[in-house]
């Protein structure tokens, strides 16, 4: 099971967001407790804003059960989610100008937000590993076991030829 970096419930929803959704591709959180009455019609509220490790590129953005990589992220986001609960994500793929509060993800449909949703920021998996496989070496030992284990949950498929891996781990 991922790692959950973020968490948040949704508590209410502006009258402008589908606008700036559909428009700029472009959602705008903050804390309900914390954002200014003039920036609550282009605001998605929440309230529970819960933190748990450094946001970066590879985690993933997720809104109920629609999942995006995030692809870029500003070096103000995790003080902001932090101080404010604030953060814009773009959701263009990372190809537009990155703001210092802002994180890009990857360009797909973007589903309705509704009061009640969760949305959250999920560990990934290394991209660049998915297509790889390992041999490990006495792979029945307990470090040979936790090696595999470690390969497998990033994506790594463990075969039992070395000739035939991308990676071989000795284990002694």
């Amino acid at each position: 099971m991922a790692k959950t970096y973020y968490k948040t419930k949704v508590v209410g929803v502006g009258g402008q967001v589908a606008s700036f959704l559909s428009a700029g591709k472009m959602l705008v959180m903050f804390d309900d407790s914390m954002v200014l009455p003039e920036l609550r019609d282009i605001s998605v509220l929440h309230s529970g804003n819960q933190i748990n490790d450094i946001i970066k590129p590879g985690n993933i953005f997720k809104i109920v059960d629609t999942e995006f990589k995030v692809i870029k992220v500003g070096n103000d986001v995790q003080n902001n989610l932090k101080n404010l609960g604030h953060v814009v994500v773009k959701f263009d793929g990372g190809k537009g100008e990155l703001l210092e509060g802002s994180i890009h993800v990857e360009d797909k449909p973007i589903p309705k937000i509704q009061v009640g949703d969760e949305i959250s920021i999920l560990e990934g998996v290394d991209e660049s590993l998915k297509s790889k496989t390992a041999a490990v070496s006495n792979a029945d030992s307990e470090l040979g076991k936790a090696i595999i284990q470690i390969l497998t949950s990033n994506g790594i498929t463990i075969v039992a030829n070395k000739n035939d891996a991308d990676i071989v781990v000795d284990v002694k």
